[in-house]
């Protein structure tokens, strides 16, 4: 049996983790609004019945523990610019490309590519936090709980290996969108 003080920390991580879930749960159903990709989409879907299937995992976790399950959603990581530098380019660019007939396609292709890249940060930090959950319980003496961080985890390197293992799919799929404008520009540059 573990003290008040480590039992009530623990609650507390446990809670952090299913903060990052509720906020993963919203996350993949923007991402099977946007992306293009079937098979991408096929994933999301499996992956948010599991997402709340690791939400279920944590709230039982946590009540068995006698801490109470929180509602609230963790800020997930998105790629942003670091600089105003960079942020001036970006604008720049975007503009310029809008003028394109083909930008459309361009700027779907780079979101898709940078959700992608997210999502892939994401899970990262979801097995991370798994580990060291599962580590914490271990040490605790936490057994089931224990056991049941593990599926969760489990299920996160999943999700991790197929947005790894799909990066030449997806590669694939979006380079003639990214092509398309700057070939383009290349032949007005000739031309001129």
């Amino acid at each position: 049996m573990i003290n008040s003080a480590l039992n009530d920390r623990l609650v507390e991580f446990l809670n952090e983790a299913l903060a990052m879930e509720h906020a993963a749960e919203d996350r993949v159903i923007a991402r099977l609004g946007e992306t293009p990709i079937e098979q991408v989409q096929q994933q999301l879907q499996y992956h948010l019945e599991e997402t709340r299937q690791q939400q279920n995992r944590l709230r039982e976790i946590i009540t068995n523990m006698g801490g109470k399950p929180t509602s609230a959603k963790a800020a997930l990581p998105t790629l942003k610019p670091a600089t105003s530098d960079t942020i001036s380019s970006m604008v720049k660019e975007t503009v310029k490309s809008l003028a394109n007939e083909s930008s459309g396609q361009m700027l779907d292709a780079e979101k898709e590519m940078t959700r992608t890249k997210e999502d892939a940060i994401i899970e990262n930090a979801e097995i991370v936090s798994y580990k060291m959950l599962m580590e914490m319980t271990d040490k605790a003496g936490l057994k089931d709980a224990s056991s049941k961080l593990k599926q969760s985890l489990n299920e996160e390197v999943a999700m991790a290996n197929f947005i790894s293992g799909s990066t030449p799919v997806l590669l694939s799929l979006m380079w003639p969108k990214l092509e398309t404008p700057a070939e383009g520009k290349q032949k007005q540059i000739a031309q001129a």
